[in-house]
């Protein structure tokens, strides 16, 4: 048993300090403030660290992105490697987007409590931006943004 949560804690839930400091500072310092503990998912909705802390995580372990899915010749190589991991084209790559993956919460009630901890623009902020709550990796996620973890069928509204 032992073994097993050893290769869980190295592989499978990696920390972003595992990655140096070239990362957000406030991500870090939660993660550090954390150590240990348990929070609740939803916790990340108000708490721009934490939220940032779990977005950083999936970058980093899950290659979420690309930074600016607008900029094509920006985003190439991040959907190049994406076609290559999945074995298929980049056009069909393109279309597994976070706004269509079963993991991406946009309940009426998740987008009214994103809308609220953003502040006054938060509504247009969230319609302008897809904005859900990745539900894999408790973090505001981007509609048109992906990760490896991508699983169809969704959004869940």
């Amino acid at each position: 048993m032992k073994i097993i949560k050893l290769i869980k804690d190295l592989v499978l839930e990696g920390k972003l300090s595992d990655y140096g400091k070239n990362n957000t500072p406030a991500a870090l310092n939660k993660e550090k403030a954390l150590g240990n503990k348990k929070v609740d998912p939803m916790d990340s909705i108000q708490d721009l660290d934490l939220n940032t802390l779990g977005r950083n995580v999936t970058v980093k372990e899950y290659r979420y992105g690309p930074l600016n899915p607008n900029d094509e010749k920006g985003s190439k190589k991040f959907w190049e490697d994406k076609a290559e991991m999945w074995d298929t084209t980049v056009e069909h790559a393109k279309t597994s987007r976070c706004s269509n993956c079963s993991a991406f919460n946009q309940k009426p009630a998740t987008l009214k409590k994103i809308a609220k901890a953003i502040g006054d623009n938060g509504e247009k902020i969230v319609k302008q931006s897809n904005i859900g709550f990745c539900e894999f990796f408790w973090f505001k996620c981007a509609g048109a943004r992906s990760c490896d973890a991508w699983v169809g069928g969704g959004p869940l509204k």
